[in-house]
């Protein structure tokens, strides 16, 4: 995944099919448990307006933002 990719949410067991944007991602470590508290946020902007950080296991690849030449 990649900022620009078009996405969906699905946790395993709730899915919202309207697809959003990539247009963050943010690796982030918490400096005083680095060994154990570091994780990624994916930021998602949807077509209403909402604009969110999801984990990258709860989004789904639609279509990856491909340059044509």
């Amino acid at each position: 995944m990649k900022v620009g990719d078009l996405v969906t949410y699905y946790d395993g067991l709730n899915s919202d099919n309207r697809p959003g944007i990539i247009t963050k991602i943010d690796h982030w470590v918490d400096k005083s448990a680095p060994d154990r508290n570091f994780g990624t946020d994916v930021w998602v902007l949807f077509q209403d307006g909402d604009h969110r950080a999801f984990d990258p296991n709860e989004l789904d690849l639609v279509d990856e933002n491909r340059n044509i030449s």
